[in-house]
């Protein structure tokens, strides 16, 4: 009886060997927990032909929005474990979420195996140009100093990437200021045209504010300067260390084997460093990135931790 016990598991191991050599044998699904259009759903578009083309099989996009993201989770965590199935992720889905929902059931670094990151994004810290007519950092950091507490500045929502990011801000600059949270970043952009609010950190949403005069952008929170805001300095030109957690990844089901993993990460890298993407993505105002699946790990854990201390200090609250 242990003789055919232990045959049937080399038998077992051969066959599950032969068909992960095999992989992929037909398209692979790509849940974007967003809608068309958005940031997730641009940068996927822009790799799925050339990792098609790596992988010998169709990269299929399947925009499931809703919830913040947990929509496409939820499909993704009931996939079979085989590979067929990745979905894109951002911070909020990995990172924020976890943190500050209660009913958030996905643990990030057990329920999910990571790939890679495609994008770093970056944030425009944007202010109404009664507080700073020509976007001088010093003389909003001038203004919030000599009335500490008194400026507002708005968020997409309490404990949302926005309001942790702004937490980390204020305090490198030194400056007290009362959080005003909207239910998304429109509302909030809205009000700081219209002077309800002083400042914020925004996404692209704030471009056409910009471009129309309504707010002014202060500073970049990416490595270099952005292509669509060029005359917009980043923080560290004006010699403040801060950039905000902002990026677009990928992510497989836990349970999907290793050299099926590998075999992903590898396609999707490959892509992200052709010129052709490269160009893409740097169009979209953002930064290729493209790095291994145990430094996308690694990333999640320290910044899981390092907000995690935030809300215990209390300097970050949820309402």
């Amino acid at each position: 009886m242990k003789f055919w016990k232990n045959w049937l598991a080399v038998v077992a191991l051969v066959v599950s060997g032969s068909a992960t050599a095999a992989w992929p044998e037909r398209p692979i699904t790509l849940i974007v927990p967003f809608p068309a259009g958005g940031l997730a759903d641009a940068v996927s578009r822009s790799l799925s032909e050339e990792v098609s083309r790596i992988l010998g099989q169709p990269l299929i996009l399947e925009n499931r929005p809703g919830a913040n993201g947990r929509i496409g989770l939820e499909q993704l965590s009931r996939a079979p474990k085989d590979g067929y199935t990745l979905a894109a992720t951002v911070p909020g889905m990995m990172i924020f979420q976890p943190l500050t929902e209660k009913t958030y059931k996905f643990d990030p670094l057990k329920d999910f195996e990571p790939i890679t990151i495609a994008v770093d994004t970056y944030n425009v810290l944007v202010t109404h140009p009664r507080v700073s007519a020509t976007g001088d950092l010093r003389e909003l950091v001038a203004k919030a100093k000599a009335h500490p507490g008194q400026m507002n500045y708005g968020t997409p929502g309490s404990g949302s990437s926005f309001h942790f990011n702004t937490v980390v801000l204020t305090d490198k600059l030194g400056i007290q200021a009362t959080h005003v949270s909207y239910r998304g970043e429109a509302p909030a952009l809205i009000d700081l045209a219209g002077g309800s609010i002083e400042f914020m950190l925004a996404g692209q949403s704030a471009r056409p504010y910009i471009q129309d005069g309504k707010i002014k952008p202060i500073a970049v929170t990416s490595r270099q300067r952005v292509g669509i805001l060029p005359n917009v300095p980043t923080f560290a030109e004006l010699g403040v260390d801060f950039r905000t957690d902002g990026w677009v990844g990928y992510v497989a089901p836990a349970g999907v084997p290793k050299e099926i993993l590998d075999r992903v990460s590898e396609a999707f890298r490959a892509a992200i460093k052709l010129p052709k993407v490269r160009e893409q993505i740097a169009a979209m105002g953002y930064e290729p990135v493209g790095n291994s699946r145990e430094e996308f790990r690694s990333l999640i854990k320290d910044r899981l931790e390092h907000y995690r201390g935030l809300i215990r200090s209390g300097a970050v609250k949820i309402d």
